[in-house]
């Protein structure tokens, strides 16, 4: 997810500490009550949505059943998510932002995961995209209905191998197929699920009996016998043991903690000018496609503010130092775990003495190289270079011209 900021707004706000006011009068006597958290100021407007996904989701299951597919993420998707986050920045800059680049950007990168929590975070959050995009709707257009779709559909499933004969004895006709070899497993796990359903809501043993056929039969898909099954099962318990004992395990007690924010990791990055030229890093990095980015890096502990820590990143960089800072932008990253911010500033080169660089990733080898190179501060020139952060080009290409007036003018020689 992305967020930008311009010069002289507020930073980017996570949540509120505001004790929030009571309703107002025209709240109070609202049929409807007070809105709350989600509602983006009309009341029950989340509720009335999410009411909406929960049937249109009853509605899929009642149409095509249990359905289990492979996520079909990995990434191979991540050039399309950093498209998607480019798309996003600029249209963000040019002031056509709409919800189609807000959506597509959560779904391409929900399809670079592959982590499943990861995975399901990007999905949570791609869904909360949609469920913001029909609330705007609904301001915009008033309350609309939503109507689930209803008839059979496809609910079909996998059955044993008599069963479309005997249903041929009764005198009817079944509608069979032959299921391909590409979803046959697929269609197992479906059938899976259904048998384990069936016996925990029965408890009988002729349920039981259909799920070890089923299991017989993921395994044979598998390439394993229901002999090798059945001694890859033996020697599993022989190892661990089986459930004769009746063991519970329970976790160790811990103390009640207050619910933990995300971490938060802070950077400050220096859009560099010396004359008309921009200061950047050329990074060859092994295995990765050379890039460029700006010099800079992460706020220390130490670091008494923002700007002092621009300055010794600067200074451990470049052995540079620099006049005129001052904040352009900021942009936060969000991950699962931790949440990464980076503001930008853009100064103008003072003195550069390379002798003075310090920075321990100039003598990793892993980090690759740090070659500096001068371009001229062009949208030519940004347009032509993988310059990341993806906001940064961004940034970049829309003010090109316009960047350097925001310093104070160069005195004459």
């Amino acid at each position: 997810m992305l967020w930008l900021t311009r010069a002289g707004r507020p930073p980017i706000v996570r949540a509120s500490t505001t004790r929030q006011k009571g309703p107002s009068m025209s709240q109070a006597n609202s049929p409807y009550g007070v809105a709350a958290p989600g509602d983006s100021g009309v009341p029950r407007s989340l509720a009335r949505v999410l009411a909406d996904v929960a049937a249109e989701r009853a509605a899929q299951d009642e149409l095509w059943g249990i359905q289990d597919f492979p996520d079909g993420t990995g990434h191979e998707h991540a050039a399309a998510a950093e498209a998607a986050k480019r798309d996003c920045g600029a249209a963000w800059a040019g002031a056509r932002l709409t919800w189609r680049h807000l959506l597509i950007e959560e779904f391409f990168e929900a399809l670079a995961e592959t982590d499943p929590t990861a995975l399901r975070t990007e999905l949570v959050q791609m869904a909360a995209a949609a469920v913001k995009w029909v609330q705007a709707l609904d301001r915009r257009d008033g309350h609309l209905t939503h109507r689930t779709k209803r008839g059979p559909g496809r609910r079909e499933k996998l059955v044993r191998d008599r069963v479309p004969d005997l249903i041929g004895s009764a005198s009817r006709r079944p509608d069979v197929r032959v299921a391909g070899d590409g979803e046959y497993t697929m269609l197992l796990r479906a059938k899976l699920y259904e048998e384990v359903g069936e016996f925990i809501a029965s408890g009988e043993v002729a349920e039981l009996v259909d799920v070890l056929e089923v299991v017989y039969a993921l395994a044979s898909a598998q390439g394993l016998g229901q002999g090798e099954l059945e001694r890859l099962r033996a020697a599993k318990a022989t190892r661990l043991g089986g459930f004769e004992q009746h063991y519970v395990l329970r976790p160790p007690e811990t103390p009640a903690q207050a619910p933990s924010l995300p971490l938060v990791q802070r950077s400050v990055r220096a859009i560099l000018l010396d004359g008309d030229d921009l200061i950047l890093f050329k990074r060859t990095v092994p295995g990765q496609q050379p890039y460029w980015t700006t010099p800079g890096g992460r706020v220390e502990p130490e670091d008494t503010g923002l700007e002092a820590a621009l300055r010794r990143e600067l200074l451990e960089e470049l052995g540079a130092t620099v006049t005129g800072l001052r904040q352009v932008f900021t942009f936060a990253e969000e991950t699962p775990g931790i949440d990464y911010v980076h503001t930008f500033y853009v100064c103008r080169l003072e003195s550069m003495d390379l002798t003075k660089r310090s920075g321990p990733e100039f003598t990793d080898p892993a980090k690759g190289r740090y070659d500096i190179e001068r371009i001229p501060l062009t949208r030519a020139t940004v347009d032509a270079i993988p310059l990341k952060p993806a906001a940064l080009a961004n940034y970049l290409a829309a003010h090109a011209t316009d960047i350097a007036t925001l310093l104070p003018p160069i005195p004459p020689a």
